[in-house]
This record gives structure tokens, sequence and C-alpha cells, in this order.
């Protein structure tokens, strides 16, 4: 994606009462946990190189959360991407299945991964069915996972909405059967400025939004620009991949290298073996990183931001007992979309099966986010 007051809580009453106050809120996804995880399929739009690197740190965010059984990725790849300029964008990318399978060897399991549409639907009832064979293994794949489980999947969108809405549209009652609820990272809170991912595809976007499917709103872009770090509905945060990667894993690191330097390596599993070269990841290290889907990953899993004796971390809620929180929230709106893909919402009276991201605002947000997804990432042990 391009995509996309300090609060010093004091005294253990105040904690208790932000801990009673959030604990009320629609924070969990409550799902039937098989070997108690929640399955999840992540959409993605991952390639390599990468168009923007935040989707390998969404990526890495995903499998370091023991929370998820991650049932597939789905590459949602957008022709002009994939072509060099003047034809596309900027350089020439391939979808981003290396980083996927990358990964799997790291972690020593299997992921399944495919690619969906390369170009925007029509409409937003196309079912893309006309598109090449190349292009349908996303969609098949999506719903070959949601038949074969046994509960409903989470479904986590980083990119455009193209594969889930051909795939609902091709099968209306599967996926509502069996979508328990979908993560969207994208659109805007208000204003006419169309944000990215809504940019990659509006038909898509148009379509997701008239399913009925349960949607849980994480906007990218809020009524000033994608970049605001302190909007109460805004997902958007800021840090440096030093905060990021300082205790990675060798393997991940090598992974970070790969990616981060648009490898051409054939031996892209050699290459993880290897230990990154000095300078080369001094210099990615001094790099910063824009990031929105973070929130979106943290509370499906369950977890909470919160000031431990270690410092901000992402903790179960259990775990968190005693600790000031960051706090997250998600509440119910009533929402629409027009012929533009803008979506229209007010807060709902009642329960609704869409709900709206909340945080607390505070230029520290970034620095408490970073502090904490860094520890994260370096959990993760190969």
């Amino acid at each position: 994606m391009v995509k996309r007051r300090q609060f010093i809580v004091s005294g253990l009453g105040t904690i208790a009462a932000l801990n009673k106050r959030f604990a009320s809120d629609p924070l969990e996804i409550q799902v039937e946990r098989r070997g108690g995880k929640i399955p999840l399929v992540h959409i993605t739009d991952l390639y390599h190189p990468p168009q923007d690197p935040d989707d390998h740190i969404d990526l890495a965010t995903v499998v370091a959360l023991e929370e998820f059984d991650l049932r597939g990725v789905i590459l949602d790849c957008t022709q002009k991407f994939l072509d060099a300029a003047p034809a596309g964008f900027d350089i020439r990318r391939d979808p981003g299945y290396v980083p996927v399978l990358q990964l799997a060897h790291i972690l020593g399991r299997p992921i399944p991964v495919a690619v969906g549409p390369f170009s925007p639907l029509s409409s937003p009832t196309d079912t893309a069915a006309d598109r090449p064979l190349a292009e349908q293994g996303g969609i098949t794949l999506l719903l070959k996972i949601l038949e074969e489980s046994d509960v409903p999947v989470v479904l986590s969108l980083v990119g455009s909405a193209r594969v889930l809405t051909a795939a609902f549209n091709r099968n209306p009652g599967l996926v509502r059967s069996k979508t328990r609820r979908v993560l969207l990272n994208a659109g805007s809170t208000s204003g006419p400025k169309r944000e990215w991912n809504v940019g990659l595809d509006p038909a898509a976007t148009i379509g997701l939004w008239n399913s009925g499917l349960p949607i849980d709103w994480y906007p990218c872009a809020t009524e000033r620009s994608a970049f605001n770090p302190d909007h109460e509905r805004g997902t958007y945060w800021k840090t440096t991949h030093a905060v990021l990667f300082r205790a990675l894993s060798p393997a991940l690191r090598s992974w970070f290298q790969y990616a981060f330097t648009g490898s051409t390596r054939g031996d892209c599993i050699r290459a993880l073996e290897e230990d990154v070269e000095p300078v080369v990841w001094e210099k990615i290290l001094l790099e910063t990183r824009n990031l929105w889907t973070t929130a979106s990953l943290i509370m499906a899993a369950g977890r909470v931001l919160c000031r431990s004796f270690a410092g901000w971390r992402f903790l179960p809620r259990q775990d968190a007992e005693g600790c000031e929180l960051w706090p997250f929230s998600l509440e119910p709106i009533v929402a629409s979309v027009n012929a533009e893909a803008e979506v229209q919402w007010h807060l709902a009276e009642g329960e609704s099966n869409i709900r709206l991201f909340k945080r607390r605002r505070g230029a520290e947000y970034g620095e408490a986010m970073g502090e904490a997804l860094g520890a994260l990432l370096a959990s993760l042990r190969t």
C-alpha cells in the first residue's frame, strides 16, 4: 500500500477505570477456535520487489501472532505495478509468491498462496470469471478455504477488495456463511479524496460494502490525509526499521534484506541461510516505514497495546491486568456507499455488523506501536 497530547494514566484507579471502560467494547473477534487458533486468510497487495514494504511487515505480523491459524495468502496484484514504466507505474514486479514461499520455509510449514485478477472489476457484481486462468487461482483458493473450513474465517484485507468481492459474487451464500469478520484496511473517514486501496478497484469496494458481510473497518485515511498520526479513527503510524528490526532472528533479517533490496537471486531459499550484508543491513535500518494495518491484526488476535514492565507490548487481554492501556475499540456504525466508492457513516444506536476503529489520540502512538511491534517480530523464532 502507498499506499496509505500525551495521555498519562496516573494511579491504579485510573488504570482500572480505563480497563473497565474498554473491556466492554466489541474488541475481540469471538470465534470457535480449532486448536486454540483463529482461522485467517490474508489478502494482500504483496509484490517482489515490494511496491510498498509495509506489506512484508504486515505478513510477518500475521505469522508472529500465534493466535492465528493462517489458512492462506491471496495475492491482490494490479497490472500497472507488474509492468515497467511507461506502460506501468514505475518498475517491473512479480506477484509476491517468493516472499510467501520463503516465509513458509523459515517457519517449516506450508502456506497456500495464489494470485487474483490483475485488473479492476467491471462492476460491483462482476465475478471475474472472464479473466485468464492464471488470474483465477486467488478466487478459487479463497472459496476452497471457506468451503473446507468447519468454522467461519477471518478475512484480512490490506489491498483492494477485488478478490473477496469477486468470490462473493460467485458464491454469496458460502462467503456469507463462512466469513466471521472482514478486516477492511481501506477507505477514508470522510472527504472526497479517494484513498489508495479504494482507488485500486472502486467497483470492488462498492460491491463489498453492499454485500452485507460483517466488516471491521480500519480507515487508512482521514478527512485530512492518509498520513495523519493523530486522529481517533485513523490507523496510520510511522517508525524506523531500526525499531522494528532490532532483534530479528537471522533468517528473518535475511528475508527482509532479500525483499527490500529487490534481490533477483534464483536460489531464494539458500539466500535465507546467509547472514545479512552489514553495509546493506545498516542502510535498511536507517529507513522509515509508514504502517496502517497493525491495529486490525492485533485486535483480531484479541490483544491489547499496553505498557508493561518491559515497555509497550501487544499482550493478550488476560495478561494485561494492571497495565496502562493505549485503548483501542470497535464501535457499531450504520454505513452506506455511493457510486464514487465514498462511505457515509454514523454511529449506530444499537448493534451492527459493521464496526469502526477508534483509538486514543496522541503523538506518542507511533512510538508505542513501534516498540510493541518490534518486540512481537523479535518473538518470531525460526
